[in-house]
């Protein structure tokens, strides 16, 4: 069973008294849709999707010289696949990458899910150094290959996974037929950084257990935005934030407003509760990944 929630699943705290870089940071405003939350649901009793079946895949495969962990159950198409928030500590397999998603995945019961460690993460292998956000990308790519699991996916992203989801389908836009946000980073947090502190931000941002390079990752991303494919994204904006500086209040809420409304079919909804949004409410992450489903089709 996946363990309660935890902040060890969001971006830290980055210079406490001055500036914090966590998805949907300052009170937000009016968004498009407003959905409130009146309790957290009840763990599921289990970790799988789905029972297992024709089609269920769970092992590691050699991607790129490394071993990643994919775990793949359901049936339908397009597949739904989930990208884990980054890990700022070290922890156990029990409490790592894809089981982020266990209370998720219970509850799109048989719908084609997978989900997968990243490198460092997990069940999937150590790999010396650090790597980057273009690494991860190829990463998912080859693995989703190795395993048979065909295009087009929908690709749902938790915090920094959704950073790397909008980072893979401007690169790879053929393959991709819709985005979920769950509280996710985005590029334009890096602009608002208060000015003097990027390399400590740098730092401590990179000083997380999966070794990847967490600060470079926003220009990364923001450099393939002009190549999203014109698809349904749907960002899912948690109003329960710790404290920012007042430099990020009233910025961010607007700033966010502007970049969903620049996507051709751009949808905001929020919710109050916390960033952990997977542990908190997993009904309605899975009932925003569905809605996207059907906006393609299924």
């Amino acid at each position: 069973m996946t363990s309660t929630p935890s902040t060890r699943f969001a971006r830290p705290l980055v210079l406490a008294t001055t500036l914090a870089v966590l998805a949907g940071c300052g009170q937000a405003g009016d968004h498009s849709t407003t959905v409130p939350i009146e309790s957290s649901p009840a763990p599921p009793a289990s970790s799988s999707a789905a029972e297992p079946g024709d089609g269920a895949i769970e092992g590691t495969f050699d991607v790129n010289g490394h071993d990643l962990f994919l775990d793949c159950a359901g049936t339908g198409t397009p597949t739904v696949v989930l990208l884990h928030g980054s890990i700022f500590e070290p922890v156990d397999v029990a409490d790592a990458g894809s089981s982020q998603w266990a209370w998720t995945r219970e509850e799109l019961g048989d719908t084609r899910t997978c989900a997968y460690d990243r490198r460092n993460v997990g069940q999937s292998e150590q790999v010396p150094g650090m790597s980057s956000a273009e690494d991860a990308i190829e990463d998912l790519h080859g693995l989703l290959r190795a395993a048979g699991e065909e295009p087009p996916y929908v690709l749902a992203g938790y915090s920094f996974g959704g950073l790397l989801s909008l980072l893979y389908a401007g690169t790879y836009p053929d393959e991709v037929d819709g985005i979920v946000l769950v509280d996710a980073t985005l590029p334009l947090e890096w602009d608002l950084d208060p000015p003097g502190i990027a390399a400590q931000v740098e730092e401590e941002l990179n000083a997380n257990a999966e070794r990847i390079d967490f600060y470079g990752a926003g220009a990364t991303t923001d450099a393939v935005l002009d190549r999203l494919p014109e698809v349904p994204i749907t960002y899912m904006f948690a109003l329960q934030q710790d404290p920012y500086p007042k430099e990020w209040k009233g910025a961010y809420p607007a700033a966010l407003r502007a970049f969903m409304r620049g996507l051709p079919e751009g949808t905001l909804v929020e919710y109050d509760t916390t960033h952990d949004m997977v542990f908190t409410i997993p009904s309605d992450v899975a009932d925003q990944i569905q809605r996207v489903l059907r906006r393609v089709g299924v």
